[in-house]
């Protein structure tokens, strides 16, 4: 007897349904947009306990003819592919034809429809059955989608509680506003306005309606292009940061997709700017032919597959970089002019206290001197030779932009730990500890980005793996290895001999298991990030060589520990993100004591 059979449309529609509707808010996705590729203009959504009772989607598109009206209700119906050829241009939001079939088989669907040409449509899909009748209608398509998951009671009971299953929704839709800011958006809660969107095609307008005018006033612009790509969009002022990566969107050709790869190169761009907590805003639209992205890699196309994707990663990274520096440059121009918004940190256009932005991020640094911290007394010395002057001289070739250096008078040390100082429009607070951190870490950087050390241990190391790792330590990662001083080689057949390794990455009592955990990074195809590695190395030397919270400074050292900092490429924050400097101009501090005329 056979055991195979064909299910019936029913059942292939549920489980295709599983795959395509996870929740309400993956419904309003599909629908709205088939409503985008119906060339909507304006499209309305609204939603009745939590999308469990009602998604109801109306818009203003091409509609659709009689025939259409029965025919979208069939799995595989679409309008958007014809050919196989076709698949790999893909140009619109939908274009596997099981969206409404899937959502018909979960839920009472009812459709209004019309091409604006002779009568309408009223199509109810119920129960695997599509019935349909003439309906006077205006040209556009309305969706109302009744009790979801009703003939599915397990889905029904595994929705998250209301407040999240809505939190869903609103982000669908604000994803949707902000890659489609040429069409109008309104979304209804329970009958209430949630927000509305303009479509006048003003990304910037898009984002203030959706995220707040003091958000938006702290984006800036970006504009980026090659052959191959365009990137345009908002991202944030270092000052303006949130403490996850869901204010990171990305879009490519209108659709809005998850790039985990691009989200680590725009975190990575920010890393000198950002405590490692905090993360920017962004939202960029990447433009990009259609045979280079695949968007059938997800059953509900929330990833993409690209090609050439290395010249998009090189595109944003060195792009958020120059921008980034080009901000910070700005304000060392106002700092020459002395202007009342001088180096200034704070918005005196409300409370927040905002930290000292940087000048130019540079990878080198020439100093002008250098200081030797001896732990045992907690002494500082200064000294007016230049460290390592001779390793310097490739990077006096470089060009470097004059540094500025402010005025500033010393008013004292508080608790030993913060350092106050009083500029021609305010003062400022200075915490040593991390300004010295940047001081030393800026120098570590010059001189171990140009030079380092390698060991040789008296007794070589020996790593034991297994016989399958063994396996994945091929001449690729073995060379790989190399590039960053590490010396190793095959001992037996499940052993590494470690020959030498580079001092940077000398981590005292736990070399061996620091060097450990690089080697089986690489081995199980872990990509080791170099640079973050050496920055991750240098910033701790940095920090175990710098004052501490509670060491006391004399009146000169206290002034120039200001001066060297303000020589740093990134004086705002030490590496591991956090402010070195925070100010108070004279208007904030009027404001806080609530003076006359304020």
């Amino acid at each position: 007897m056979a055991k195979i059979h064909v299910m019936d449309s029913r059942l292939a529609n549920m489980i295709a349904a599983g795959e395509v509707i996870e929740r309400p808010s993956s419904v309003i996705k599909e629908l709205v947009e088939n409503s985008i590729d119906a060339h909507a203009k304006h499209i309305e959504v609204s939603i009745q306990n939590a999308g469990k009772n009602l998604i109801c989607v109306k818009d203003d598109g091409d509609g659709m003819d009689k025939d259409d009206a029965t025919l979208c209700f069939k799995r595989h119906a679409s309008s958007k592919l014809y050919d196989e050829y076709q698949l790999f241009k893909i140009k619109t939001m939908g274009f596997r034809g099981e969206a409404l079939p899937s959502i018909a088989s979960i839920s009472k669907v009812t459709l209004y429809t019309s091409t604006g040409n002779g009568v309408g449509s009223k199509v109810s899909a119920f129960e695997n059955e599509v019935k349909r009748e003439d309906y006077k209608a205006i040209k556009g398509s309305i969706f109302e989608v009744r009790e979801l998951f009703y003939n599915t009671p397990v889905r029904l009971k595994y929705l998250k509680k209301d407040y999240t299953e809505i939190s869903s929704c609103i982000e669908v839709m604000q994803r949707l506003a902000l890659a489609n800011v040429d069409i109008s958006f309104d979304f209804y809660i329970d009958g209430h306005l949630s927000f509305s969107t303009p479509g006048r095609g003003n990304l910037l307008e898009v984002i203030a309606r959706l995220y707040g005018s003091a958000t938006a006033k702290k984006l800036v612009e970006i504009n980026l292009e090659t052959l191959e790509y365009k990137v345009k969009g908002y991202i944030s002022k270092p000052e303006l940061t949130r403490a996850n990566k869901y204010f990171m969107i990305t879009n490519i050709n209108k659709r809005n997709v998850y790039l985990p790869k691009v989200q680590k190169i725009i975190i990575d761009a920010y890393k000198d700017y950002l405590f490692s907590s905090q993360y920017p805003i962004c939202v960029l639209d990447i433009e990009v032919e259609p045979s280079l992205v695949d968007v059938n890699v997800h059953p509900s196309k929330k990833e993409v597959r690209l090609s050439s994707e290395e010249i998009l990663f090189d595109l944003i990274s060195k792009g958020i970089k120059e921008k980034l520096q080009e901000i910070n440059l700005i304000h060392n121009v106002e700092i020459k002019q002395k202007k009342v918004e001088n180096v200034s940190l704070f918005d005196t256009k409300n409370n927040d206290v905002d930290v000292f932005r940087p000048t130019k991020q540079n990878d080198f640094l020439i100093l002008h001197d250098s200081e030797i911290v001896n732990e045992t007394n907690k002494e500082i010395k200064f000294e007016e030779k230049n460290f390592e002057e001779k390793k310097e001289e490739p990077i006096l070739k470089k060009e470097i932009k004059e540094k500025i250096i402010p005025e500033w008078k010393v008013i004292g040390q508080v608790m030993n730990t913060y350092i106050i100082y009083e500029g021609n429009d305010g003062f400022y607070i200075m915490d040593q500890h991390a300004a010295m951190e940047r001081i030393n870490y800026e120098k570590y950087q010059n001189y171990y980005n140009s030079h380092y050390d390698i060991v040789e241990p008296l007794v070589p190391l020996i790593i034991d793996l297994s016989l399958s790792e063994m396996k994945k330590f091929t001449k690729e990662r073995q060379v790989a290895l190399k590039n960053i001083g590490l010396d190793i080689e095959e001992f037996g057949p499940t052993s590494l001999r470690i020959n030498s390794y580079p001092t940077f990455i000398d981590e005292k009592n736990n070399t061996f298991n620091y060097l450990q955990s690089i080697i089986m990074d690489i081995i199980n195809d872990n990509k080791v990030d170099i640079k973050e590695l050496r920055r991750h190395v240098i910033a701790t030397l940095a920090c175990k060589a710098s004052i501490k919270a509670n060491d006391k400074l004399n009146e000169m050292e206290m002034e120039s520990l200001y001066k060297r900092l303000f020589n740093c490429d990134n004086p705002s924050c030490c590496p591991h993100g956090r402010p070195t400097i925070i100010h108070f101009t004279k208007y904030d501090i009027e404001k806080l004591f609530k003076r006359t005329g304020i």
